[in-house]
């Protein structure tokens, strides 16, 4: 299986090149897996003025063709993105070329001359997988090349996985999870940041719902910060080898401590939490918890109250400035 979002730029994953005899027509099928709504999953081409680019636009497949004869974009069939493998094939046939998803027709694109040109009795082809050679300059419509996905099960030019079971097995980041689910993942290297106002009405509030599954290492899932300083976060703290609570902080000193059996197992557990001026509550399933004296509460409520009065940024999975 072919992970193939390793290059973030857009710069295609993986390059073969085919000299195949004279009357070969292009073929190719696979299993295709993915999340992303936009993104190439291939692109051919025999001359720079010859090529096919197939993809996803809102999750749905489409392609784009150009060669001597005629120049053609269209999509078609239901939005793929769903995570679930979906076999996908593009063939050229007599006068048309053939997209199918499962074994089921979707476009049949017409095509009265050959896609390709062979030269010297020869049909050369370039492939690109998860990317483009030339950044949009030749695309009819550009397109946003990173592609997040799994590739497996591959018949390219009709010489099955040739050329790319070696690049795969040669390089682990180019290795696919067997098992994928939609969400983030933070691996302690990275952070997301929003810019959210959680004022209302000339009162804030702050409503968070969660459904995690972290490591037993200690991090942050959420923070708010403002001037270098952060009012309120709520972080893994570890308690032991395979044991760690879920912790609330406001200005650094710990209000709330949420015990559950289910923080380090493979079950995902569903936290919420509601923050106001005077209120703070924090549950989750199949856990219980445990809040700091009133005294210590509410001078904590207070501080943050004062920090919510100017900007907050918003950051899930770390602290800027951090790399956990």
């Amino acid at each position: 299986m072919l992970y193939l979002g390793e290059q973030f730029s857009g710069v295609p994953v993986i390059y073969l090149r085919f000299r195949l005899q004279a009357d070969t027509r292009f073929a190719a099928e696979f299993d295709f897996r993915t999340f992303d709504p936009e993104g190439v999953i291939l692109y051919a081409e025999s001359s720079p003025d010859s090529w096919l680019m197939l993809g996803l636009r809102s999750g749905r497949i489409e392609v784009q063709f150009k060669n001597q004869h005629s120049i053609k974009m269209t999509s078609g069939g239901k939005a793929i993105n769903d995570g679930q493998w979906h076999v996908i094939s593009v063939e050229e046939l007599m006068g048309s070329v053939s997209v199918k998803i499962s074994k089921e027709a979707v476009m049949s694109i017409n095509s009265p001359e050959r896609l390709f040109t062979p030269v010297n009795d020869k049909l050369e082809t370039k492939l690109y997988i998860a990317g483009l050679p030339n950044r949009n300059e030749s695309l009819i419509k550009p397109i946003n090349p990173r592609l997040d996905g799994c590739i497996r099960g591959w018949d390219l030019m009709n010489q099955g996985a040739s050329g790319v079971k070696e690049v795969i097995q040669g390089k682990e980041s180019k290795h696919c999870y067997v098992s994928v689910e939609k969400g983030s993942f933070f691996s302690g290297g990275g952070l997301a940041l929003f810019n959210i106002d959680y004022n209302r009405s000339d009162q804030w509030k702050v409503d968070v719902v969660m459904s995690i599954r972290p490591s037993s290492s200690t991090g942050v899932l959420f923070a708010l910060v403002t001037n270098n300083t952060v009012p309120l976060s709520v972080a893994v703290v570890t308690r032991g080898p395979i044991d760690a609570d879920l912790q609330v902080f406001v200005d650094g000193v710990c209000v709330a401590t949420l015990q559950s059996l289910m923080l380090c197992y493979p079950d995902r557990l569903l936290v919420e939490m509601r923050v106001s001026a005077d209120v703070l509550l924090i549950s989750a399933n199949s856990s219980s918890v445990t809040y700091s004296d009133p005294v210590t509460l509410s001078e904590a409520l207070a501080k943050l109250h004062l920090a919510m009065q100017g900007h907050v940024h918003t950051y899930i999975g770390g602290l800027p400035g951090q790399s956990a």
